[in-house]
């Protein structure tokens, strides 16, 4: 499958996320969720997958279930 990001001039084969990182300020509404993906012969690419809210008690699966999730949106 090929999935493409706005800040990369080429299309990322099979990503596979290596890292995500969820990002926020206390009180934020948000929670900015990037990741590292592997692709294209066993290249890093950091990307920013999106935002999620920023509950009182989100966990690392509920973020990692997000990146997921959202790198199915950039299927090409």
């Amino acid at each position: 499958m090929n999935y493409k990001f706005e800040n990369f001039n080429v299309e990322l084969v099979n990503p596979i996320i290596e890292n995500v990182t969820p990002t926020f300020t206390v009180g934020d509404e948000f929670v900015q969720v990037s990741a590292t993906l592997n692709a294209n012969g066993n290249k890093l690419f950091g990307v920013f997958l999106g935002s999620m809210d920023n509950t009182d008690n989100w966990s690392d699966d509920e973020v990692m279930d997000f990146a997921v999730k959202q790198l199915e949106t950039f299927k090409v």
